[in-house]
């Protein structure tokens, strides 16, 4: 029988029980013991770093104890973060096949599977968060998987509009509509000052992917 996993944070209890308690962890104890709200991020513009940015929050809602659903659009599930992810016991993750083509190399019949399988990865992702299976929902290349006409807007609208309210979502991708902006409760617009490719450096394995 596998053991009760307990969240790596320190608990509510663990901060009460403490012989010196600080200010700050009476502000973490009462903090804990508020029901919170689920909110929505989304994460944009040219820049490097959307992605990384919600590896990052999905590494600490683990930390936490909370049950993260990670779905990938218009990727292939290469990248060196998607195997570690792929270790944690409350994480799960929905990524595209090794093959997987970019977009404007894709035919006809590539677009056609492409836009199934991302239709199926969100179909999982709605019966998961409407059956309250996870505490958040990360939708990695969303817009772009939308702009591409691989993935259908008003579905995800929708589904945002209607989430369950203690579902926190992060949604990554350049672009996104004005209507999924005014939905948001963080938007975060990476922009791109400087890159390497301008210098003819190319991706850099364990760094970039």
């Amino acid at each position: 029988m596998t053991p009760e996993r307990k969240p790596i944070y320190p608990t509510p209890e663990v901060l009460a029980s403490s012989t010196k308690a600080t200010p700050l962890a009476r502000q973490m104890t009462k903090h804990l013991e508020t029901p919170q709200t689920g909110l929505i991020h989304i994460y944009t513009g040219n820049g490097k770093g959307k992605t990384t940015a919600s590896v990052g929050l999905t590494v600490r809602a683990h930390a936490h104890g909370l049950r993260v659903l990670f779905v990938q659009f218009l990727k292939n599930g290469l990248s060196g973060e998607i195997g570690i992810l792929r270790q944690l016991d409350n994480v799960r993750v929905l990524s595209g096949q090794a093959d997987m083509k970019f977009t404007n190399q894709m035919e006809e019949d590539d677009k056609i599977r492409t836009r199934q399988m991302h239709e199926e990865f969100f179909a999982a992702a709605v019966t998961a968060a409407q059956a309250g299976e996870i505490d958040l929902l990360v939708l990695d290349e969303t817009f772009g998987a939308l702009a591409t006409g691989l993935l259908d807007s008003n579905e995800v609208y929708n589904f945002l509009v209607t989430k369950p309210a203690r579902l926190e979502v992060v949604l990554t991708g350049r672009n996104p509509e004005s209507r999924f902006l005014a939905l948001a409760d963080y938007v975060s617009d990476v922009q791109c000052i400087a890159h390497p490719y301008e210098k003819g450096i190319l991706a850099r394995e364990g760094i970039d992917y």
